[in-house]
């Protein structure tokens, strides 16, 4: 049987979320902006969630390889007093 094939390359409008697992083990959802995202307790939501805020575009949403962890940084405080956070990912490493 065949596999399928896994674009490596985001469409032309670049991705917008990131969605992948925190070192706590769940799943994270956030743009790339570090203004809309989540913590979800499972993979579909996640994803689900990412796909509805990027209008279904194609190559918005880019899922992390296993074995990545995400750090869901400043994005994720509280952003009344910071709001001059940046981006809310950053890769951590293999796991």
């Amino acid at each position: 049987m065949g596999q399928a094939a896994f674009e490596l390359i985001p469409h032309h409008a670049g991705v917008r979320f990131t969605v992948g697992r925190d070192a706590g083990g769940r799943w994270v959802v956030s743009d790339n902006q570090g203004l809309v995202g989540g913590l979800f307790t499972d993979r579909n939501s996640a994803i689900r969630f990412a796909m509805f805020e990027s209008d279904h575009m194609p190559g918005a949403v880019l899922c992390v390889p296993d074995g990545q962890t995400l750090n869901p940084g400043r994005g994720f405080e509280n952003r009344s007093t910071d709001q001059a956070a940046g981006p809310a990912l950053k890769l951590v490493g293999r796991s």
